[in-house]
């Protein structure tokens, strides 16, 4: 399976894009959470946790300071 660098794919997006790309990815792995009503600062908090919580699970790998993922554990309009 392919895998994404997480730093990568952020500034592959322009800046304005950050914050949906953020709620889909959390929308995708925390579909409890009201990411459209969350405060942009609680979005990225989650969005750090979220990672780090796939790492845990194997879906994912810290590499120096960043996050490799599986390609699914990308929002659909996001893939690469």
């Amino acid at each position: 399976m392919s895998t994404v660098r997480w730093s990568a794919l952020e500034a592959a997006l322009p800046l304005n894009e950050l914050p949906a790309f953020h709620r889909a990815f959390l929308k995708l792995h925390r579909p409890e959470l009201a990411v459209e009503t969350l405060p942009l600062r609680w979005v990225q908090q989650y969005v750090s946790q979220t990672l780090h919580l796939l790492a845990q699970a194997g879906k994912a790998r810290a590499v120096e300071g960043d996050f490799e993922l599986e390609a699914d554990c990308i929002p659909p309009p996001y893939r690469p």
